[in-house]
C-alpha cells in the first residue's frame, strides 16, 4: 500500500503493508496528540517533521503514519488501497469546521454571537 502526503509545496510517500497499519498509525497519532495537547498541534508536529527531515526516511515514515492515523480517526476510515492525503484540501476543514457547518445555514449570521 502506498501512502502519500501532498502538502502543496511538497509531496512524500511511503510503501507499507496494510496488515497492522491502521492500529500502528492510530497509536502514533494518539501518542503525538497526547504529547501535543490537541489534534491541530499534532498535525503541525507531523508537518514540521516532514519539512525538517526531508532526507530521513524514518522520520518521513513516522510523520506519514501519524497523519494517516489522524485521517483514519477524524476524516474517514482507511481501507486497503493506495491513499493520498491532500493537505491543502483537508486542513481548511480542520481549521474552520464550524464554517463548513454554517456556510449554508439560515442561522449563520447568529452562529458566533455571544
Amino acid at each position: 500500500m502506498k501512502i502519500s502526503v501532498d502538502g502543496g509545496s511538497f509531496k512524500v510517500s511511503i510503501e507499507t503493508e496494510f496488515e497492522g497499519l491502521v492500529s500502528e498509525a492510530t497509536t502514533i497519532f494518539d501518542d503525538t496528540r497526547n504529547q501535543a495537547g490537541s489534534n491541530d498541534r499534532a498535525i503541525l508536529r507531523f508537518l514540521q517533521i516532514i519539512i525538517e527531515n526531508r532526507e530521513d526516511n524514518d522520520a518521513i515514515g513516522y510523520a506519514t503514519m501519524g497523519l494517516l492515523g489522524w485521517y483514519n480517526e477524524v476524516i474517514y476510515p482507511v481501507e486497503n488501497q493506495d491513499i493520498v492525503l491532500n493537505l491543502p484540501k483537508i486542513l481548511p476543514h480542520l481549521l474552520n469546521p464550524t464554517g463548513d457547518l454554517t456556510a449554508k445555514s439560515a442561522a449563520e449570521m447568529n452562529a458566533f454571537n455571544h
